[in-house]
């Protein structure tokens, strides 16, 4: 994804970075010079990896999380919000274990501060069929293990 587009303003460029790392799996970059100490991802939701996450380790883990879920990103988009936001538009999309294919049209904004990745907000166009599908990928341990 880096082009002179997003690497002409920092935020883009930062978030380019990101996809790098992420897509390299180097996390340790990502913990150290991508994102803010105190970052903030937030996935809204009504599933098992929704909610906020708070600092570098928590938003690894969740990727790491987010990875076993078979989810494919595609048709990334970027522009700029001011000097220090990017808003990315994507296409995620995963496949059921019934062979159904759900489609996640999905915006998230990211805020920069001091040259690192402070707080990520996620949009999703359809948050029922998200929920569906973190559901199937992460059930509930039956009630007794449940509630041990």
């Amino acid at each position: 994804m880096a082009t002179e587009v997003l690497t002409s303003h920092p935020a883009m460029a930062l978030v380019d970075k990101m996809y790098e790392c992420f897509g390299k799996g180097d996390m340790a970059t990502l913990k150290t010079d991508v994102f803010a100490p105190d970052i903030t991802w937030n996935l809204p939701g009504h599933h098992p990896l929704s909610g906020i996450k708070r600092g570098p380790d928590e938003v690894i883990a969740f990727f790491a999380a987010l990875m076993q879920t078979g989810i494919v990103v595609e048709d990334v988009h970027f522009g700029t919000m001011e000097e220090d936001g990017v808003v990315e538009r994507h296409t995620g999309h995963g496949v059921l274990t019934n062979g159904e294919t759900i489609y996640f049209p999905t915006c998230s904004y990211y805020r920069v501060r001091d040259g690192r990745i402070h707080e990520v907000q996620v949009y999703t166009g359809d948050q029922h069929n998200v929920d569906r599908y973190f559901w199937s990928m992460y059930p509930l341990k039956p009630i007794p293990d449940r509630l041990g």
